[in-house]
């Protein structure tokens, strides 16, 4: 029994470095409704509800693109923290309010 995510779920996932990899699946005979399954980098899998196929499928290439770019690699690991946020510095807001 997988667990059901909705779609903007499992792009979250990717951004946690989660994915290993996605697939569409076929929900009814007549191809008009499919799911996005998702295998975690834990071994599980997850899935979506049935939704139409070119949703499902509009989900799928866009977690294929995250993966190929390695989003989970540059933001969260399972070692560290990496980010692109400046910690150093000047408080931008406060600048704005006495200049």
């Amino acid at each position: 029994m997988r667990a059901v995510m909705k779609g903007r779920d499992l792009e979250g996932l990717v951004f946690l470095g989660k994915v290993e990899s996605v697939n569409v699946e076929f929900c009814d005979d007549k191809k008009t409704l499919a799911k996005v399954v998702v295998k975690t980098t834990d071994g599980d899998e997850v899935e979506s509800e049935c939704i139409p196929v070119r949703a499902a499928g509009k989900i799928s290439i866009v977690i294929k693109h995250y993966l190929r770019m390695g989003i989970g690699n540059h933001i969260i690991t399972n070692e560290k923290s990496v980010g692109n946020v400046d910690m150093e510095g000047e408080n931008e807001t406060e600048d704005r309010q006495t200049s």
